[in-house]
């Protein structure tokens, strides 16, 4: 068996990216601040030196004059020595620059190498994803085909069961015409289902509900039916009886199954389907909806269908 392919897992996490933006940003400040206080102290150099040179001329000039404060010969001299320093940083703001230049070449180098990378991938998922669509098509019409065929079985069912009531009509009509012929009493048509009589001296529709009993196996003209959905607890049972029963009636029925014990349920009758001349193959009776229909009852139903397709609720 193939073990399903792993599914690709998301990116690491972007705690490392977001730890060096954050200590970027803060060179970038740190930087910003140096700039600003190596422009500032070479602004304040420039003016002393203008000051150092201002003030020399004007001792000069003191010491020049008669009576003159021997301080200002001193100072003078210490002057002429005095020199204002230069602050030289361009050596290191040119390594610093080309630093950035080239953590800037290897971005841009990982960048493409990335995207190729991802051309990659988007190629290979795209793959994926047509082999997927083709596997979806070949189920589908897997899936639809083996649906023809339930349907196909099913009509093929519903045809045999059809031709096989028109052959136990024919039987009978022959026989009615043999005995007919004979001068003997004609035969009467088999009742697969009809209304059980009520014990002496009671109401044969007890508690408003008109007792039947059938037996169901898978010769009999009587079935079980369904709705649409298929589900044998929202159908009922196909009850084959010459007796009318009219429609909306509260029905407790006895039913046998192959090789099973008889079984108990209610129902109400929906719809009654009468003799018709017309179309002889088809056996009178009724259609009794479940209303009441035990798990255990409900379960052998489902395991005789298996074996028996049920008949669709008619119109």
């Amino acid at each position: 068996m193939t073990s399903p392919s792993p599914v690709p897992r998301p990116p690491p996490a972007t705690s490392r990216e977001a730890e060096l933006t954050r200590a970027e940003n803060e060179l970038s400040a740190l930087e910003a601040r140096l700039a600003e206080q190596v422009a500032r102290a070479t602004a304040e150099a420039a003016a002393l030196n203008t000051r150092l040179n201002q003030t020399r001329t004007a001792l000069v000039k003191a010491t020049a004059e008669p009576g003159a404060d021997p301080m200002l010969g001193e100072q003078a001299a210490r002057l002429q020595v005095a020199t204002v320093p230069g602050l030289d940083v361009e050596a290191e703001r040119e390594k610093a620059l080309d630093a950035r230049e080239a953590a800037l070449d290897a971005r841009r180098q990982a960048g493409l190498e990335i995207q190729s990378a991802l051309r990659m991938y988007q190629e290979q998922t795209a793959q994926v994803a047509r082999a997927v669509a083709e596997a979806e098509a070949v189920a589908k019409r897997q899936a639809e085909a083996s649906a023809a065929r339930a349907r196909a079985q099913q009509e093929a069912a519903a045809k045999a069961q059809q031709e096989a009531a028109r052959s136990r009509q024919a039987d009978l009509a022959r026989a009615a015409a043999a005995a007919k012929a004979q001068g003997a009493q004609l035969p009467t048509a088999p009742v697969a289902a009809r209304p059980a009589p009520a014990p002496e001296g009671k109401d044969s529709r007890r508690n408003g509900r008109v007792r039947m009993h059938t037996s169901i196996d898978m010769r009999s003209d009587s079935n079980f039916f369904t709705g649409f959905s298929m589900d044998i607890s929202e159908g009922g049972v196909f009850i084959a009886t010459v007796d009318p029963v009219a429609r909306g009636t509260q029905v407790e029925l006895d039913f046998t199954l192959p090789g099973g014990r008889p079984m108990k349920v209610t129902g109400v009758v929906r719809w009654v389907r009468e003799s018709n001349s017309r179309t002889p193959e088809l056996m009178p009776g009724v259609g009794v909806q479940f209303t009441g229909l035990p798990a255990e009852v409900a379960n052998a139903i489902t395991s005789f269908v298996t074996t028996r397709d049920p008949m669709f609720f008619p119109d």
